[in-house]
């Protein structure tokens, strides 16, 4: 229709205004050609229809334009996924419910699960890690948590320089549900510091064969403050830099 949509940088009344204001222009356009034939011609009349139906993580604008003549364009844009999991990082028992899921994978029964590296855990409802693979121990392989399902294995390229054994936690040390109560702690925080706002990713990194927990500060407008966190999630330091 030779219409860029930028849902990006738009809000969503600024789109529907958008769309409005592109088929006012054209139902102007076609009243002055109109005007402009003879008598004896069908006045041609338009109109347009714009419907927005917007929730937190997608949003729909189907506009439709009508005349006497017939012709009807319409078209529907979304963004987001019907599948997209918001608010992942507060449900405790939906990250307690993956961690159960990937250690049921048919590739680790009766092995010992080790996790490698890092863990990232996002407000849309994904996981990513990597785990150590099951039969060759110098292997790693990465799987991804989307719609409530894990994917994988992918294998990871690894450098002769790579440590595998100091960055190897195993996963029977590991609670899932820890992210929602790292996630807890940072937003009731956040909440006393001016200007701050809670993150949409929350992670753990391994460090001399310790998972930690991050993100490891808040920043506000005017302060900064560092904090950090026991292996449950709670609240080890927090203080202002």
């Amino acid at each position: 229709m030779g219409i860029s949509l930028v849902l990006g940088c738009l809000s969503c009344s600024q789109l529907a205004d958008t769309f409005k204001d592109t088929f006012e222009e054209k139902s102007d356009e076609k009243k002055e050609e109109a005007s402009g034939t003879t008598s004896h011609n069908s006045p041609v009349t338009s109109s347009v229809t714009i419907e927005s139906r917007i929730s937190r993580d997608t949003v729909h604008v189907t506009y439709s334009s009508r005349s006497t003549s017939r012709d009807t364009v319409r078209a529907t844009y979304s963004s987001g996924s019907a599948n997209r999991k918001l608010n992942f990082l507060t449900d405790e028992t939906g990250l307690k419910a993956a961690e159960e899921s990937l250690r049921a994978l048919p590739a680790y029964a009766g092995k010992k699960m080790y996790l490698y590296d890092d863990i990232h855990a996002y407000d849309d409802g994904r996981i990513n890690l990597q785990l150590r693979h099951p039969e060759n121990p110098e292997y790693v392989d990465a799987y991804h948590f989307v719609n409530g399902k894990w994917n994988g294995p992918e294998p990871v390229q690894l450098s002769v320089r790579n440590k595998i054994e100091n960055k190897l936690v195993p996963l029977d040390e590991i609670d899932f549900g820890s992210m929602a109560r790292v996630y807890k702690n940072i937003v009731e925080k956040s909440a006393t510091i001016e200007g701050a706002k809670p993150p949409t990713h929350i992670y753990g990194i391994v460090q001399e064969k310790h998972l930690l927990w991050y993100p490891a500060s808040i920043n506000g407008s005017r302060e900064r403050y560092a904090i950090s966190f026991h292996k449950d999630g709670s609240i080890n330091k927090f203080f202002r830099e």
